[in-house]
């Protein structure tokens, strides 16, 4: 399996996903923002990172693209 980057890579910040996953590694602290609020429970740390660890690989997996197998 041979990766490649996608197409205009460098403008790759202006793709809904990319926002999406950055909001989604961006999450944790959000929500302790809200923890330190009083309004609810922080996260426990395991699950901050793995939603961080997500957030970034979905970045990633977006900039880089799979080559598709010949038919």
């Amino acid at each position: 399996m041979k990766l490649q980057l996608i197409d205009n890579w460098r403008r790759a910040w202006r793709l809904a996903s990319v926002w999406v996953f950055g909001l989604i590694t961006l999450f944790p602290d959000i929500y302790d923002a809200i923890a330190a609020m009083g309004w609810m429970d922080e996260l426990p740390d395991p699950a901050k990172w793995s939603i961080r660890a997500l957030g970034a690989l979905g970045v990633i997996a977006r900039v880089l693209s799979r080559r598709k197998p010949p038919c």
